[in-house]
């Protein structure tokens, strides 16, 4: 919990101090005036008294954290996601015990709000070829949750984001759908590729859904999340 000492009222020191002890997450702040035009429209809808949003970035370290599952309401879950949530919780209690009135942002697919644009302008990466937001040390491997909140934020804009994206191409020559182009990306393409493989289609008991991942682990940019094999080697554990 966050030590009551007296601190200056801004969003960012209030996020920092409750995510600070945990290593796999980081968290930023962007003034929603500083937002992009459609970005910042959300907001005002979502939570016309929102002030600055809230990105908090958790580090995806395994592949078990990111196997998404589908679930009886018919929405999505997974273990990275559970977790982000979990921080955002406290980021929403901190925030409204402090007289800050908070709101979480539902996951894209259920909101509209496009995550990795509202993280790129909180200077938490850039958007590479493969329209992921690359972390300048995760690379693509980071899970993106955003809050809105009435709280001030005490920085400026960062500007443009520093490049992260080598422009090597390998996720332009291994996109399986063609949707990946040096200039652009064509999401519905994409997803129109993966649902022609049955992509969306919950498998076995756990009601799985495997998901592409071939732009991702082919960028150069971070470490790619242990497999299931590598981290019972890694803790000599079985199954």
């Amino acid at each position: 919990m966050i030590s009551r000492q007296a601190m200056l009222p801004h969003s960012e020191n209030i996020v920092k101090a409750v995510v600070e002890p945990l290593a796999c997450c980081e968290v930023w702040t962007v003034s929603v005036t500083d937002l992009d035009r459609r970005e910042a429209e959300f907001f005002h809808g979502f939570m016309p008294k929102a002030q600055t949003a809230i990105v908090l970035g958790h580090h995806v370290s395994t592949e078990a954290e990111w196997q998404w599952y589908a679930t009886e309401n018919g929405g999505e879950r997974c273990g990275a996601d559970d977790h982000a949530k979990e921080v955002c919780e406290g980021l929403h209690q901190e925030l409204e015990a402090r007289g800050f009135s908070t709101e979480l942002v539902p996951y894209p697919g259920e909101s509209g709000l496009q995550f990795r644009f509202v993280a790129q302008a909180a200077g938490a990466g850039a958007i590479g070829t493969n329209a992921f937001l690359l972390h300048p040390e995760w690379g693509p491997w980071v899970h993106l949750r955003v809050l809105a909140t009435a709280a001030p934020t005490g920085t400026k804009r960062v500007g443009e984001c520093a490049q992260v994206c080598n422009d090597c191409g390998a996720c332009v020559s291994a996109c399986p759908a063609g949707a990946i182009q040096d200039t652009r990306f064509d999401g519905l393409l994409c997803r129109s590729h993966r649902r022609a493989k049955g992509e969306y289609v919950p498998v076995g008991p756990q009601r799985e859904l495997r998901w592409c991942t071939i732009c991702a682990q082919c960028c150069p940019i971070g470490a790619k999340p242990l497999a299931r094999s590598e981290i019972v080697e890694h803790c000599n554990i079985s199954f």
